[in-house]
């Protein structure tokens, strides 16, 4: 074999491996052979143009991700399966047309780039998919200015997709809404809505204060240089640069650190994004985590970080906290999933503080969670840490006192500390999830003011990577939660699973997401 052929050769099975093994792990995969190949989109007459009276308000799941990483298209059908259904999209037309889907919040996710330094996976194999893969590992975060730049190329590819299936289709008719208005509207007319919502707020940008700075440097440079060749006499010259010093420190003190990301803010909120989720896996320039991947997920991955009680850390208070009361008052919609327990303190805290100014407050929201006393007891302590990301009796309240909304997650791990990777988990708890979703519904509901099922709604989290349970991995699958909602014992009254499923979704978007 020559130099030529050996080189090619290499090639091709790293490739193949990054490919199989390495991208699988690295957004937290199984294996994915059975869902490469995906079939064109049924015939329109096959499905119902009616929506089920009870379909659901996802308060969060992640089409885009799929379309933005592995050029995945929603009108073909995938076939998906329980667990982490790392390439094949769950929230396809042949879903979302089941009718169980009544609107959706289209959350976009930038993968961080911190997950190539802290997975020890990772970090020793990205150069090869750098390599040998650039335009994929170039969708990573960038972890700079342009971070903004990619989150709307994202958003753009999504509303194309949006369009090229409307085009082909006439059973639905999906709208982009960009307000509250145009979201109930499309309601009222048979249409299925989409309103963009954002999981991290390292999409407005990292370092940005930074890059403010640096003007100030340039212009004290260049100033400095006028001075010299302007000024001969010494006396002049020491006068000036004190004045000089004078004004570069006003012009500091004048320059807010949070301007850039708030300007970037701004531009979502105009484009149409209701809904912020400030931290994710990692920290950024406006907030810190918790955890946020499950245990065995982590181990696969060789993830280095790992949330302890001493990270529990605020907003960052030049950036994080402007950004955080921006949001309140244009009307974009904050979410607490993955915060910190001081980071959701401090938010309520800064959301209860519009009463002093007149202003109401604005519901707040927990996405995709579960009942941090749910997980205890399956749990058992056996990961504590893991626990802070779901809601505490404390965060309930918060949540009751601001009219907000609890979106429970069908995944199993963040239920009980169990999912099918675990070993010592009971098989039965591992597979299956909707009675423990409904469960932790009941739990919720139990310790909030008004007990009636009003601050309580669902969060797939699909498309996410996360691991789905068996009985409720696609939108298809609702029905089963619907029917599970029905006949728990006491059963949960019609009027209130319609609460569960879209009202109070409704309600979240009508008081949070707009102008004052």
């Amino acid at each position: 074999m020559n130099d030529l052929k050996r080189k090619d050769f290499l090639k091709k099975i790293i490739v193949l491996t990054i490919g199989s093994v390495i991208l699988s792990k690295f957004l937290q995969g199984k294996s994915f052979f059975k869902n490469l190949i995906p079939q064109e989109m049924p015939v329109a007459g096959m499905l119902t143009g009616k929506i089920n009276e009870f379909a659901i308000i996802d308060l969060h799941c992640h089409p885009s991700l799929k379309m933005y990483l592995w050029n995945k298209h929603i009108w073909k059908r995938h076939c998906t399966k329980a667990g982490t259904n790392t390439f094949a999209m769950q929230q396809d037309f042949q879903e979302l047309s089941s009718g169980n889907v009544k609107g959706f919040m289209a959350t976009h996710y930038l993968v961080e780039k911190a997950i190539t330094e802290e997975s020890g996976i990772l970090k020793n194999l990205f150069p090869w998919i750098k390599r040998f893969s650039f335009s994929l590992a170039d969708k990573l975060e960038h972890h700079d200015y342009s971070n903004f730049t990619q989150i709307n190329k994202m958003i753009d590819i999504f509303e194309s997709q949006i369009h090229i299936l409307n085009e082909k289709q006439q059973v639905f008719q999906f709208i982009i809404a960009r307000s509250f208005t145009e979201f109930e509207k499309a309601i009222d007319e048979g249409k299925i809505p989409i309103a963009h919502a954002i999981e991290g707020a390292h999409a407005l940008g990292t370092d940005l204060t930074v890059e403010q700075e640096r003007k100030i440097l340039k212009i004290d440079k260049r100033t400095r240089k006028n001075l010299k060749n302007q000024q001969t006499r010494v006396d002049i010259e020491k006068e000036a640069e004190q004045q000089f010093k004078l004004e570069v420190g006003k012009m500091k003190d004048g320059i807010k650190k949070s301007t850039k990301y708030i300007q970037n803010l701004e531009a979502l909120h105009m484009r149409g994004v209701c809904m912020i989720t400030l931290s994710h896996f990692f920290k950024n320039d406006i907030s810190f985590p918790t955890e946020g991947i499950s245990y065995d997920e982590k181990i696969k991955i060789k993830m280095r970080w790992h949330y302890q009680p001493c990270d529990d850390k605020e907003l960052t208070r030049d950036v994080g906290v402007p950004v955080v009361k921006k949001m309140l008052e244009l009307g974009i919609i904050v979410d607490l999933t993955h915060s910190t327990p001081k980071i959701r303190r401090q938010v309520f805290c800064l959301n209860a503080d519009r009463e002093k100014q007149n202003l109401e407050q604005r519901p707040l929201t927990f996405t995709h969670v579960g009942s941090q006393k749910v997980f205890e007891k399956y749990a058992k302590g056996k990961f504590p840490t893991f626990n802070f990301y779901n809601v505490s009796p404390e965060d309930i309240k918060g949540i009751s006192c601001c009219e907000g909304v609890i979106g429970v997650i069908p995944e199993n791990f963040w239920l009980t500390g169990c999912d099918t990777n675990l070993s010592g988990c009971d098989p039965e708890q591992s597979r299956y999830g909707i009675e423990y979703i409904v469960e932790t519904i009941m739990d919720i509901n139990d310790q909030t003011d008004k007990k009636d099922f009003s601050n309580i709604a669902i969060g797939t989290d699909f498309d996410g990577l996360a691991d789905a349970p068996e009985d409720l991995y696609k939108a298809s699958q609702l029905t089963r939660l619907i029917k599970a909602m029905k006949e728990h014992n006491p059963p949960i009254p019609e009027d209130k699973i319609k609460d569960i499923t879209h009202g109070n979704a409704l309600r979240l978007l009508k008081k949070g997401w707009g102008q004052e």
